[in-house]
């Protein structure tokens, strides 16, 4: 079964990078309601690294992430404002894996972050198809480092999350790509911890800040490859 209270947050070649973050975070750039820039510079010293991001609800929050804009409560208002800016990407509420390679698109970026699976399992598609629709994702998106976020736990059926996120992180090892526990901060015992969500599925404002900060800093190591 998945656990998470041993591993290290950032799990793969990828963690070795992690000392790389401070020199990179000198040049972080403020979240907000900003879409993406249309020529972002490369990534290197005194650039920030370009994200591109697939997800669901928990990514797109109150913005609106096909169309540029992030929300004050989703987890990518807090990343972007740790050395990454919002390169591009998609998500939507209730979104499934399949839904995500429907609508997926090349973009121009660093590093991709990859937060979804969590509706696959209700919507009948396996961990199998999970894995399969991922792997489809990042071909079409086009990025090189990806990064895989665990999903967030949900408190009424919690084995779920565990479920899938031994999907995510063996798919993530057989990949080489990152595996990032952000869940790590906001759950406790495979449900959410106190405060962190208001109704057992969606994390709070300050459930996805704590999201956020462990996904930027992996974001920035990855990016820094």
């Amino acid at each position: 079964m998945f656990r998470t209270a041993s591993r290290p947050r950032i799990i793969g070649r990828g963690a070795v990078l992690v000392a790389a973050v401070g020199t990179l975070l000198a040049g972080c750039a403020s979240g907000g309601d900003q879409g993406p820039d249309p020529a972002p510079p490369a990534a290197g010293a005194g650039a920030d690294v370009r994200l591109a991001v697939i997800g669901d609800s928990i990514t797109q929050a109150d913005g609106n992430v096909p169309r540029g804009r992030i929300g004050p409560t989703s987890w990518l208002h807090t990343a972007t404002g740790q050395g990454a800016r919002f390169a591009g990407g998609w998500a939507r509420a209730g979104a499934t894996t399949e839904d995500m390679l429907a609508a997926a698109t090349p973009v121009d970026a660093d590093v991709l972050v990859i937060l979804a699976g969590t509706n696959d399992p209700r919507a009948g598609i396996s961990g199998e198809g999970t894995a399969d629709n991922i792997r489809a994702v990042v071909d079409r998106v086009g990025v090189e480092q990806v990064v895989i976020s665990a999903v967030p736990p949900r408190d009424s059926a919690p084995e779920i999350a565990v479920a899938t996120n031994e999907v995510l992180a063996e798919l993530a090892d057989d990949e080489g790509w990152e595996f990032v526990d952000a869940m790590e901060d906001v759950r406790e015992d495979d449900r959410y911890a106190p405060g962190m969500t208001d109704d057992g599925i969606h994390p709070t404002a300050r459930a996805a800040a704590l999201i956020g900060e462990a996904l930027g800093e992996a974001v920035v190591a990855a990016g820094a490859d």
